[in-house]
């Protein structure tokens, strides 16, 4: 690609058609990763990318280039989502966090990888709708603390000792977990 991600929209604006289709392409898979991590279904994450490319295009005359449009474009995904929860009364369990598998380990490693994430879902499902957030932007997504600062409109260091605090609770109760087995 030879465009960063923050001229897409610009270039869109700008009448290169093909830029709003190159933007489907680099973001679409990581729209819905980040709404499959939420704890939806995979149908509902492709409806929900889709709103969010919808709402980009539609909004795309308002859209002035300030700060990473990474930063940007997820802000719209967790509006979106937030939405989604409001109109569905949605509530999510461990259990409704989608399994992710690796087929090339052996059938030991498999059970033990199924254990491991099994807890691993269930601790993140204990923590708060907040913290789940902030971990799904700060780690899984890999945003700059700034940018999850941003769209979460709080302080930088904030989410530093938010990420911090919630990272170290989260290793004692996966090893508490971890020694039940």
């Amino acid at each position: 690609m030879t465009k960063p991600s923050e001229d897409l929209l610009t270039r869109f604006n700008q009448g290169d058609a093909a830029a709003f289709a190159e933007l489907v392409e680099l973001f679409g898979p990581r729209l819905k990763g980040f709404f499959l991590r939420k704890g939806v279904q995979v149908s509902t994450a492709e409806d929900l990318s889709q709103h969010v490319f919808i709402r980009l295009y539609n909004s795309a005359s308002r859209y002035q280039a300030r700060g990473r449009f990474d930063s940007f474009c997820f802000q719209v995904a967790h509006n979106i989502f937030l939405d989604h929860c409001r109109s569905k009364k949605v509530t999510l369990h461990g259990d409704d966090i989608p399994e992710q598998s690796d087929e090339r380990a052996q059938a030991s490693e498999q059970v033990e990888a199924s254990d491991r994430d099994q807890i691993l879902r269930k601790v993140l499902a204990e923590q708060d709708d907040e913290t789940q957030q902030l971990l799904e932007l700060a780690v899984l997504q890999k945003l700059a603390y700034a940018d999850v600062a941003t769209i979460l409109d709080i302080p930088v260091g904030t989410v530093k000792s938010r990420v911090y605090y919630a990272l170290r609770r989260m290793r004692g109760q996966f090893k508490k977990y971890e020694q039940d087995l």
